[in-house]
């Protein structure tokens, strides 16, 4: 598979996963928290990601390519590899809280305004990025085809949306365990 080929199935799985957020949490005009946390979130990424390119060059992408197989020792390559990727990357989610309460009014009360909410969706994103990068190394070695920068960063990005949809979904699932059958209908703002 050549670059191309693997920032198209990046994109495609991106593009699901932002299909499968936008049925969990139906925008009500605009963009929601989930949405501007990716946003912003994917902005920080990418700002720090050039910092730690410069700093190392693409031998940093390299290390990951040749990395572990295991998901906590993924995780700990990515964070020690590039350190400010992922800094950027929960900065960036964090400017959710001043900004989430500005764009809509009820929302100072509720989940997208709680600075503990947005840290662990953070983490699910990190932790997204990591397992999006084994199995885009994995596929790669599948398809016999080289483990190359390419793979780790669509696997990363990919990653990063199914880690946000996993923590909205988690945290829905809390929220109607919590509320009980009798509010089951009725919606949150969360992450």
């Amino acid at each position: 598979m050549t670059g191309t080929a693997w920032a198209a199935l990046g994109v495609g799985l991106i593009l699901a996963g932002l299909l499968a957020l936008a049925k969990l949490r139906p925008a009500r005009g605009g963009l929601n928290s989930p949405q501007w946390m990716l946003l912003l979130g994917a902005v920080g990424m990418l700002a720090g990601m050039a910092v730690d390119a410069y700093a190392g060059g693409l031998e940093t992408l390299s290390a990951l390519c040749t990395g572990p197989r295991g998901l906590g020792a993924m995780v700990l390559l990515h964070v020690t590899q590039l350190p400010l990727a992922h800094a950027g990357m929960i900065g960036g989610g964090l400017l959710v809280l001043p900004l989430m309460p500005r764009l809509r009014r009820g929302c100072r009360r509720q989940l997208c305004a709680q600075l503990g909410q947005n840290l662990v969706c953070s983490a699910w994103m990190v932790v997204g990025m990591a397992a999006g990068s084994l199995v885009f190394l994995e596929l790669a070695g599948w398809v016999q085809a080289v483990r190359e920068p390419a793979a780790v960063l669509a696997g990363m990005f990919a990653g990063m949306v199914w880690g946000m949809v996993a923590s909205v979904t988690l945290v829905q699932a809390l929220v109607r365990l919590s509320l009980g059958p009798r509010h089951h209908g009725q919606r949150s703002e969360s992450p």
